[in-house]
């Protein structure tokens, strides 16, 4: 008899506080165990099936049998004292009501929740979800990570040969789009380190201006040198490389016959390459063009100043929107590898820049002018000078309750410019305003965000200024929506 109490005694958790639970004991549930008990962390395993639990207890794992779908058995997990929950259940319904549980009583602690399909995401993440696990994209995710490093390591070095092979009078012209961003500017600089590391001299171009202010705190205060250029200077460079964009006019000034010795980028090209290209590496898999140059330089072996390593990380967080949209492992890698080498007071100087002026005027419009179509949001802010206003107005319209898909638009003198972004999962924007827009001018983007610009072609005739903002507005109103789907209400 006192064998048997023993016995019973030694299948009940003796722990009261646990650094991790996990609930759900399946296959998912036991292979984050196994992690966890491999890393010496001390956690407990609730799970409905008791032939399972037992199973648990006979490896020396601690476990407990509840139902998590019952508030009985919410009330009584040891939340007390948790880092993280691990909320990995089959059944949705069940993982929603403990992760709005966990995070009622346990607000502080991490949740990684798993999502039994794609639709389910944006809801687990709007109850407070910090990380999803949808298993069939996890198989899937590693084994394109393992083939986005063998692509990376080849390309780098088949990078660093042709820039090797250039003749000793060469002159290499990175150019990178039209008003450009962190992201491309980072980008031009890795392969500008890397050209003149091989002897080569090397510049980075841009046509257009540099108008957001965080771009130009960036570029102040890593001290990277960019020259602003007009078509006819680009006679000065016998190789020129497209960083951050791919095709000539399209999101940048080039004339469209510019022959092109490089192409490294991360959107989809809407066009077939030159095959005279020599050197041509678009991943549209990972979240940033820096990424792929860090890859570069981490392959290479490359010595990394402390200056491009902060470009780099603030390259991959700006266009990833701090790892929220269009990030891959890849990713993550690649910031993790240049967090411990950036400098962290520089980036949190370019991160708190005022806001200019224009910018102000230009969201005031954009709110002002909003126009909504059940969850789409479309805005017209008239006349801008400075067309970086119009990604910064869309993304701060995104944050509003009950939208999850926005366009803001504005014209310069001979052209509409476009910016969307989308939260919804069901909605790859760039595909849409590609759609939408690119039989009438140069567009294109990512599943979160996306960017056109138009020539005002036909409306160039038009001298009233308030006349040619409606003719704007109805033309690129009807065309969006008629892409997405949706009738728009009379007025």
């Amino acid at each position: 008899m006192e064998e048997q109490q023993k016995e019973v005694r030694s299948r009940v958790p003796k722990r009261q506080k646990y650094s991790y639970v996990i609930l759900g004991g399946g296959s998912v549930g036991l292979a984050v165990a196994k992690e966890l008990a491999k890393l010496k962390k001390v956690f407990l395993i609730i799970d409905k099936d008791k032939s399972r639990v037992e199973a648990l207890r006979d490896q020396n794992y601690e476990a407990l049998e509840g139902d998590i779908s019952t508030d009985k058995t919410l009330e009584e997990i040891p939340l007390e004292g948790a880092d993280g929950i691990f909320v990995l259940s089959s059944n949705f319904q069940a993982n929603l009501k403990a992760l709005r549980f966990v995070k009622e009583k346990a607000p502080r602690s991490f949740a990684m929740v798993r999502a039994i399909d794609l639709v389910t995401v944006e809801e687990l993440y709007s109850n407070g979800a910090d990380i999803l696990l949808h298993p069939p994209s996890i198989v899937a995710d590693k084994a394109l990570t393992e083939l986005q490093k063998i692509e990376l390591r080849g390309a780098a070095w088949q990078l660093m040969t042709y820039l090797k092979s250039l003749g000793p009078d060469s002159r290499l012209g990175i150019v990178v789009h039209d008003n450009p961003d962190p992201d491309s500017i980072a980008s031009a600089l890795a392969l500008k380190n890397l050209a003149e590391s091989v002897g080569k001299v090397a510049e980075i171009l841009y046509f257009g201006s540099i108008g957001h202010q965080e771009t130009r705190a960036f570029i102040n205060l890593l001290s990277v040198p960019i020259r602003q250029i007009t078509s006819a200077m680009l006679s000065e460079y016998n190789v020129l490389a497209m960083v951050d964009c791919n095709t000539p006019g399209r999101n940048n000034s080039l004339p469209v016959d510019t022959k092109i010795n490089v192409i490294i980028d991360h959107h989809i090209p809407q066009e077939a390459f030159d095959v005279n290209v020599d050197f041509v590496d678009i991943r549209p898999d990972v979240g940033a063009t820096s990424t792929i140059m860090t890859r570069y330089v981490q392959e290479l072996d490359f010595e990394i100043t402390s200056n491009l390593a902060t470009a780099l990380l603030y390259g991959i967080r700006t266009d990833t929107s701090e790892f929220k949209r269009n990030t891959s492992a890849v990713d993550l890698t690649s910031a993790a590898f240049l967090h411990a080498l950036a400098e962290q007071d520089l980036l949190a100087q370019i991160e708190t820049p005022s806001m200019s002026a224009e910018t102000m005027d230009v969201l005031g419009e954009a709110i002002r002018n909003k126009k909504i179509e059940g969850s789409y949001l479309i805005s017209n802010v008239g006349f801008v000078h400075d067309r970086d206003t119009l990604p910064q107005a869309a993304d701060h319209l995104l944050k509003l309750e009950g939208i999850s898909t926005v366009l803001v638009f504005g014209m310069t003198d001979d052209k509409i410019h476009l910016s969307a972004r989308s939260k919804d999962i069901r909605v790859n924007i760039g595909d849409i305003i590609s759609r939408a827009f690119s039989d009438i001018g140069s567009a294109g983007g990512h599943q979160r965000t996306a960017a056109a610009q138009i020539p005002l072609g036909i409306f160039m005739g038009v001298k009233d200024k308030n006349l040619l903002l409606k003719l704007a507005d109805e033309a690129v109103r009807r065309r969006f929506l008629t892409t997405v789907g949706v009738d728009e209400e009379p007025a």
